[in-house]
């Protein structure tokens, strides 16, 4: 494995990039991240595997995007042909992302979430407040490997801090902390170049399944999105008759 890049066999190898511009101006401290990963993982991939090489990909390319704030800096992606999506939805390039955060990328504007209520900042510190911490793993890569990699993920984290989400026109969602496991599922198809660095990511999953349950216990004074949706008449919208 010498001739691939570090940032396939060390899963915190961009953390040692310590001249490159970082959020906070400084190198983001993921000690509390990996001890819980490695204390709730629900498997270990054999190192060399394409589960495991995919996995250092990954969580390299999610420490970079929250926190590097140069796109010619990202070093686990090509900056000019980067593309990101979800669920089908148009496609997102790396100036995009940094200035969306990588929380509102993937969640976007759903019933129970507004990416377009939230900054950056905002969104990132939402989750931080209401879960301990956010976890991320690979569970199986279903493709036979570069350049196109096809995988299924899990990313879970325990909610000990209450929710406050806004969602447009004064209104915000609410909840109280569970102390459950949130928990949500999906698979990503990344394309990538000769050197390992993503030209495109989409990745298929239900975020509103994720918001519910952080939505679990709401408050009394938040507002329910879900009671706002009427279909006219009681009729089927996807049956005219």
């Amino acid at each position: 494995m010498a001739d691939l890049p570090d940032f396939m066999t060390d899963p915190n190898a961009v953390l040692n990039d310590k001249d490159h511009e970082w959020r906070y101006n400084r190198v983001p401290d993921y000690n509390k991240v990996n001890a819980v990963y490695e204390e709730e993982k629900s498997i270990t991939h054999p190192e060399g595997s394409l589960e495991w090489l995919t996995s250092n990909l990954v969580k390299n390319w999610e420490k970079e995007m929250s926190y590097k704030l140069r796109a010619d800096q990202i070093r686990t992606i090509d900056p000019v042909k980067y593309r990101f999506s979800v669920n089908g939805k148009p496609t997102n390039t790396v100036e995009e992302m940094l200035q969306l955060g990588t929380y509102n990328a993937l969640i976007g504007d759903t019933e129970l979430y507004k990416a377009s209520e939230s900054d950056f900042s905002d969104s990132h510190k939402l989750f931080k407040r209401a879960l301990r911490t956010f976890s991320w793993e690979v569970l199986q890569v279903y493709s036979p490997g570069p350049p196109v990699i096809a995988f299924k993920w899990r990313h879970w984290g325990r909610m000990t801090g209450d929710l406050s989400v806004k969602l447009g026109d004064g209104k915000k969602l609410e909840a109280y902390a569970t102390n459950e496991i949130v928990e949500s599922f999906g698979v990503t198809v990344a394309k990538v170049n000769d050197k390992f660095q993503i030209e495109e990511l989409e990745t298929f999953y239900d975020p509103a399944d994720m918001m519910r349950q952080l939505a679990k216990n709401r408050k009394d004074t938040s507002a329910n999105p879900e009671n706002d949706i009427v279909t006219p008449s009681g009729k089927c919208p996807f049956n005219p008759n």
